[in-house]
């Protein structure tokens, strides 16, 4: 008898709403094992509790999987916190006796904790294509010796082809400004010592598969697409093959993506524009051992600004600032760089989220004057999942740094992405 599976997407942020694609690419997965598999998307849900009694009731499920994108909006103005309302639909679930697996991107950030606060019966971390079917093989015959599994270890189906659109309402999520994502890898060999998705193995998708994935999704009429990726640029040749393969496929097809300062080279934003690449949001962070770490300098960001105004690319920059120990001098130095030398915009962050598995983390814990600068207390045994930040300024502050500067927009006091700049 088949195994019956539900994945649910609990995901109801709409600013803007962000399709859950990760699960499309584990449905296809589980379907090419024989699974039986469904997904009850609750983006757009007018009660999520109504529609889960309904589904729950039509159909007998053997499995639940739950995906956690993220735990709060992440920046600091605005900040949305979800796992309150996450627990209360896990709690729900779990009337119905059948058992949850969660998982995503946001329970990666930090899967301990969030496991301990919702608790369910499993968990998988990173990438989930492989390790739920290893996981499956297992819960099949009752051997599930560890409840959180480590998708890391299994990587990613690089052949795998999702038949997308099928079961979510793509119409209502481009109607509300979302944008249809694929992607080229997982996986980030970024050092940064702030974020949760530094320093993970970057595993890439065979690239025929990736064009086979977007040729079905045209086929659908669909032509406008964002890179899913954390940043693009982890392989220089990688990229450019994949944007040569691309620009053969559809010419109406346009797509944003995002990218890292280094590696690139001109080639790589001719090859870009032909793949009709038309915006490309930059993460940048001010403070040079963050840089260094990096392995990028200004000179870099030079160069990309000018290929970009080359190749008529847009440029938006994704800029974090006010790192502990960082000088004013710094940011004073990084905004006086961008008023010279001026993409399309700049995004400021100068909140900085902290989560308890980051380098930052460890700094600001150690250090008293640190944890004087943030939003709220820090106690000895926090688990940093209600949102907490560190900053060194004030709206106000970086205010008077931009002087008016309509280039320069402090993220997060208005709602939106980069892409619905256009």
């Amino acid at each position: 008898m088949s195994i019956k599976i539900l994945l649910i997407n609990p995901n109801m942020y709409k600013y803007p709403p962000v399709l859950p694609i990760g699960l499309e690419y584990i449905k296809e997965s589980l379907i090419n094992s024989n699974y039986d598999v469904d997904i009850l998307d609750l983006t757009f849900s007018d009660d999520p509790f109504l529609d889960i009694k309904e589904t729950l009731k039509k159909t007998k499920f053997d499995l639940i999987g739950f995906s956690i994108r993220n735990i709060d909006s992440c920046i600091y103005f605005n900040n949305q916190y979800f796992l309150p309302d996450f627990k209360k639909i896990i709690d729900f679930l779990k009337e119905f006796k059948i058992p949850i697996i969660i998982g995503g991107s946001g329970f990666s950030a930090s899967p301990e904790e969030i496991f301990n606060y919702l608790k369910p019966d499993y968990g998988i971390i990173g990438p989930a294509e492989k390790a739920f079917l290893d996981f499956l093989d297992l819960w099949k015959n009752n051997c599930v010796d560890i409840k959180i599994i480590n998708g890391w270890k299994y990587g990613i189906d690089s052949d795998l082809v999702p038949i997308r659109s099928t079961n979510l309402d793509y119409a209502r999520y481009l109607k509300s400004d979302g944008l249809i994502g694929f992607t080229t890898h997982v996986g980030c060999s970024n050092h940064c010592p702030y974020c949760i998705e530094a320093n993970k193995k970057v595993d890439f998708r065979k690239i025929q598969s990736i064009i086979r994935e977007i040729n079905s999704l045209s086929s659908y009429g669909y032509n406008h697409y964002h890179l899913s990726d954390s940043e693009f640029n982890q392989d220089l040749e990688f990229c450019k093959k994949f944007c040569r393969e691309l620009a053969k496929i559809n010419s109406n097809l346009k797509w944003t993506l995002y990218m890292k300062p280094n590696p690139y080279d001109e080639e790589l934003f001719q090859l870009l524009r032909k793949s009709n690449a038309y915006l490309i949001t930059l993460s940048v962070d001010s403070y040079d051992k963050i840089q260094k770490k990096n392995n990028y300098s200004y000179d870099n960001l030079e160069n990309i600004i000018e290929y970009c105004k080359k190749y008529n690319i847009e440029l938006a920059i994704d800029l974090l600032t006010g790192y502990p120990y960082e000088s004013v001098e710094s940011t004073k130095t990084v905004i006086q760089f961008f008023k010279d030398n001026r993409p399309k915009s700049v995004g400021i962050s100068f909140y900085y989220r902290l989560f308890n598995n980051t380098e930052l983390f460890q700094l600001i814990k150690k250090d008293l004057n640190l944890k004087k600068k943030l939003t709220r207390p820090l106690s000895d045994d926090d688990d940093c999942l209600n949102p907490i930040f560190f900053h060194q300024y004030t709206k106000d502050e970086i205010q008077e740094l931009i002087q008016g500067d309509t280039l320069f927009k402090i993220a997060g006091l208005t709602l939106g992405v980069n892409y619905q700049l256009k």
